[in-house]
C-alpha cells in the first residue's frame, strides 16, 4: 500500500498560511490540553490529484579508485564473411515446402505378403487348323480365313464345333479372348444355309442369340454379316435398348432369320409386336450367361425360353450356353434350360476329365497367361496423379490403347470432364493467378510456364455408360476402335464380350464387386494370344484383397508408383529437355492444377461432388465376404473427396446430393410424399393439412425439426448413409422403353 501510495504525490503542495483566528495547541497550553482547534474564515482553493509515474532521482556513484594503467591490447583480426547467394536450382528447390502426403505414403502403405499360386493353365490355340473341318462349307472356310484372319482353331473352336454341330446341348467354359463367339456362330450358320429346303426371310426366325449388353449385340451382329457373306439369302437383325422401336418392328416385318438381342428389348417385342413370332425357332444362344443372371435378367431369360419352347416345352430346340465363370447360378441356368448336354471345358485340367452332369463342373478362375497382371497401393489423396501418371508412363512405353473402369457413371463422367481439361487442353492460368506471383518467381520461371504445358497432346480421350444414348455409344465404340492412342473411360458396360483390338492396358481404378467382373476386366485385354497388361488400384487398407484373389488361383505382383510420378515430372517441365522435376514436386503441381480447374467451374464441382456420392454408394455395397476389405466405415471420406480435386470436406456438399430433386431441380426433405402424389396423379396441394389438421404442418413445414425419411433422410456422418443407400446398376443394360401403354389417371 505504501509503495502504491508513493506513486501518487499533489502536483503543486498547498502553500502555509498564516492562521487567522483559533489556535492550534498540541502540548498543555489552551483551552484543553492535549486538544487543538482549527478556524478558517476562506475556502481554501484545492487542486485536482493527478497520478504520475514517480521519477527516481538516480543516486550518485561512488568515487572510486583510480585503476592502475595497463598496456594496450592491439585490436583482435575480424574475418569478413564472403557474401552467400543461393544458387538457382537449390533457390527452385526451397521454394517447394515438401509436403508430409509422400512420407506417410512411405510410412504407412504395408508391405504386402503376395502368396504363393499356381494359376490354372489354358491354351488359347490349338494344333487343328481351318481348313481340317470338312463338316464347314469350303465357302465359310475361305470367308472365315479371308476376312477374319483365322488359320488355326483355338481350343474352345476345336471343342465346341463338333458338339454344336451334331444337334446336342452344349456347355461351354472359357477364357475370354478366346473365340467363344465364332465357336457357336460357325456351326449355326453351316446348319441353316444346309437345310434341305432353302431358307428365306419368309421362313421367319430360326435363331435366337441373348447377349447382355448393346454393344455386344451389336458386335455379334457384325460378326455374323460376315459369315453370312457367301450366303445372302440368311438375313441376320438385332434388337437393343436405345434403338427406335418403330425401325425394330419394321425389320421384323420384314423378316429376319438371325435375331440378336438384349433381354429387355427382347421382351418387351415378344409383350408387344404383334410380328414377333418364335414358332419356328430351333437354335438358342444364351452368350456370357453369368453377366445375364447378374444383372437381375433371369425372370426375362426364362420368359424368353418358355416363349420359344411354347406351352407344353415339348418343343425341339438346340440350346448352347456360353460363359467364362462357372457360379452356382449359371449351372442353375444350364440345369433350366440344357437337356442332356455335352459340356466343353478348356483348362488343360478339365480337358482330361469328363463330366456326366452341371454339377460335376467346378469353378475355376482362368485368365490368359499373357496378360501381366499387378495391383498399386496407392493413398486416396493421390488416386487421380497416379492415374494421370500411369495413363502418361504406359502411353509412353508403346502402349496404343487403354481402358480404365469405375464404379459408376457419374466417376466416369467427372474424370472425362476433367482429365480431358488439365491432360489434353492448354488452358492459360487466369489473371488473378498471374497477379498473385510476385517479380521474383516470374523472373526465374521459363518463357514456357508449367501450368500451361499440354501434358498428354497426342491421346484423344472417350467415355462409355450405360446413360449415353445408343448413337453415342455406338460412335464412341466405333471412333475407339478406329483410334491409334486413346484412353476410354467406362463402367462396366464394356466388361462383357466387347473385341477391341490392339488393347494393351486394362486399369482397374475401382476394385470390382464380383470376382467375374475382376476376369472379364482383365480379359479385354490380351485376346486371341496376344500380350498386355492388367493394373488394379487398391487403397492400403485393401490390400487383404490381394490375398483373396489368390485364394482363387490369380497371381498379381505389386507395382511401385515412383516412375508414374518421374513421368510426370518430366511432362510438367516441358523446357527441360528430358529432365525431370523432383517427383513429389510435379505430383503436387498436377494435384493442384485439378483443384484449381474443380473450383473455377461450378459444373464440374458440382459433378465431383455427384462423382464422390455415388462411390459412397458402390463402395457401401460390396457383397459380404468382401466386406471386411471394403469397409465403408474406415474409410477416410475427406481423403477421397481430395482425389476428385475437391477442397471443401464432404459434409459441406454431400447433402445437396442425397435425397430427392424438388421441382426446381434442386434437393429437398420430404419430396417422397411430392414424388408418390405425382405417381399416383395427385398435384401439389397448396395450404392442405399434413398431420392433425392443422395448415402448413407438414414435412415442409418445419424440415429442420421432422427430417425425411428414405432418399431425403439427413445422416450425421456418410457412413451411416451408405448403410442405407443401395446400388441400381441394371439402368445400364435395360430395354430403355417406356411401357406402351400409358397408365390412365386415376378419377377423383
Amino acid at each position: 500500500m505504501d509503495l502504491m501510495l508513493s506513486n501518487f504525490i499533489v502536483d503543486e503542495p498547498p502553500k502555509a498560511e498564516k492562521k487567522k483566528s483559533g489556535t492550534l495547541d498540541s502540548g498543555g497550553g489552551g483551552a484543553a490540553a492535549g486538544k487543538f482547534s482549527m478556524v478558517f474564515n476562506k475556502t481554501q482553493p484545492v487542486k485536482a490529484i493527478v497520478a504520475r509515474k514517480r521519477v527516481v532521482a538516480p543516486k550518485a556513484p561512488a568515487p572510486k579508485a583510480p585503476a592502475p594503467k595497463e598496456a594496450p591490447v592491439p585490436p583482435k583480426a575480424v574475418k569478413e564473411k564472403p557474401d552467400f547467394k543461393l544458387s538457382e536450382e537449390f533457390r527452385n528447390v526451397k521454394k517447394f515446402k515438401k509436403s508430409n502426403l509422400f512420407e506417410k505414403m512411405k510410412r504407412d502403405v504395408p508391405k504386402v505378403e503376395l502368396p504363393e499360386v499356381v494359376p490354372f493353365t489354358e491354351r488359347v490355340f490349338s494344333e487343328t487348323r481351318l481348313d481340317s473341318l470338312e463338316d464347314i462349307h469350303a465357302h465359310s472356310r475361305k470367308n472365315v480365313a479371308d476376312l477374319l484372319g483365322f488359320q488355326r482353331l483355338t481350343v474352345v473352336q476345336e471343342l465346341g464345333i463338333p458338339k454344336v454341330l451334331a444337334g446336342r446341348d452344349v456347355l461351354i467354359r472359357a477364357q475370354t479372348g478366346s473365340g467363344k463367339t465364332l465357336a457357336y456362330a460357325l456351326p449355326l450358320v453351316e446348319k441353316l444355309h444346309s437345310a434341305e429346303v432353302r431358307v428365306s426371310r419368309g421362313d421367319g426366325i430360326l435363331a435366337v442369340v441373348i447377349v447382355p449388353t448393346r454393344e455386344l449385340a451389336l458386335q455379334t451382329y457384325e460378326l455374323f454379316l460376315k459369315l453370312l457373306k457367301p450366303f445372302t439369302w440368311i438375313v441376320s437383325g438385332y434388337l437393343c435398348g436405345g434403338e427406335k422401336r418403330k425401325a425394330e418392328k419394321a425389320r421384323l416385318r420384314a423378316g429376319l432369320n438371325i435375331l440378336i438381342g438384349t433381354p429387355g428389348r427382347f421382351c418387351d417385342h415378344i409383350k408387344n409386336t404383334e410380328s414377333m413370332k418364335l414358332g419356328g425357332v430351333k437354335y438358342l444362344v444364351l452368350d456370357e450367361a453369368d453377366r445375364l443372371l447378374e444383372l437381375g435378367y433371369e425372370k426375362d431369360v426364362k420368359e424368353i425360353v418358355e416363349s420359344i419352347k411354347g406351352v407344353d416345352g415339348e418343343k425341339s430346340l438346340q440350346t448352347v450356353l456360353l460363359s467364362a465363370t462357372l457360379t452356382r447360378s449359371v449351372k442353375e441356368l444350364a440345369g433350366m434350360t440344357l437337356q442332356n448336354p455335352e459340356y466343353v471345358d478348356t483348362s488343360d485340367v478339365a480337358i482330361e476329365r469328363r463330366f456326366d452332369t452341371v454339377e460335376d463342373l467346378e469353378e475355376r478362375i482362368t485368365i490368359p497367361a499373357t496378360v501381366r497382371q499387378s495391383f498399386l497401393v496407392i493413398p486416396p489423396k493421390l488416386r487421380l496423379v497416379s492415374l494421370s501418371g500411369l495413363i502418361a508412363y504406359e502411353l509412353n512405353r508403346n502402349t496404343n490403347k487403354a481402358l480404365v473402369f469405375m464404379a459408376t457413371q457419374d466417376l466416369v463422367d467427372y474424370h472425362y470432364d476433367v482429365m480431358v481439361e488439365v491432360l489434353t487442353r492448354q488452358k492459360p492460368d487466369s489473371d488473378a493467378e498471374n497477379s498473385d506471383s510476385d517479380g521474383e518467381s516470374s523472373s526465374s520461371e521459363p518463357e514456357t510456364s508449367p501450368t500451361s504445358a499440354i501434358l498428354l497432346p497426342k491421346v484423344t480421350f472417350f467415355k462409355l455408360h450405360g446413360k449415353m444414348t445408343q448413337i453415342e455409344r455406338s460412335s464412341v465404340f466405333k471412333e475407339f476402335r478406329a483410334a491409334r492412342t486413346a484412353v476410354l473411360l467406362c463402367t462396366d458396360v464394356a466388361a462383357r464380350g466387347i473385341d477391341v483390338p490392339s488393347v494393351d492396358l486394362v486399369v482397374q481404378y475401382h476394385a470390382p464387386q464380383l470376382l467375374a467382373d475382376y476376369v472379364h476386366r482383365v480379359g479385354r485385354t490380351a485376346r486371341a494370344g496376344q500380350s498386355g497388361k492388367a493394373v488394379l488400384f487398391l487403397d492400403p487398407a485393401e490390400t487383404d484383397f490381394v490375398k483373396h484373389l489368390g485364394e482363387k488361383q490369380i497371381s498379381l505382383a505389386e507395382e511401385r508408383p515412383e516412375p508414374l510420378f518421374g513421368r510426370i515430372g518430366v511432362l510438367m517441365n516441358p523446357g527441360g529437355h528430358g529432365r525431370n522435376k523432383n517427383r513429389e514436386q510435379a505430383a503436387q503441381e498436377l494435384q493442384q492444377r485439378f483443384e484449381r480447374l474443380v473450383a473455377a467451374e461450378k459444373e464440374l464441382s458440382s459433378g465431383a461432388a455427384k462423382a464422390f456420392v455415388s462411390w459412397v454408394r458402390y463402395y457401401s455395397n460390396f457383397p459380404k465376404e468382401l466386406r471386411r476389405m471394403f469397409a465403408i466405415r474406415a474409410v477416410n471420406m475427406g481423403h477421397y473427396a481430395k482425389c476428385l480435386g475437391l477442397r471443401d470436406p464432404p459434409k459441406q456438399f454431400v447433402r445437396a446430393h442425397t435425397g430427392p430433386k424438388d421441382d426446381d431441380g434442386g434437393e429437398q426433405e420430404g419430396g417422397h410424399r411430392k414424388q408418390w402424389d405425382r405417381k399416383n396423379g395427385r398435384g401439389p396441394q397448396k395450404g392442405k393439412n399434413f398431420s392433425k389438421g392443422r395448415p402448413n404442418s407438414g414435412p415442409m413445414a418445419n424440415s429442420r425439426k421432422r427430417p425425411a425419411t428414405g432418399g431425403g433422410q439427413l445422416h450425421k456422418d456418410l457412413a451411416s448413409y451408405a448403410k442405407t443407400s443401395r446400388m441400381i446398376n441394371t439402368s445400364e443394360f435395360a430395354s430403355g422403353l417406356t411401357p406402351s401403354a400409358k397408365k390412365k389417371p386415376r378419377k377423383h
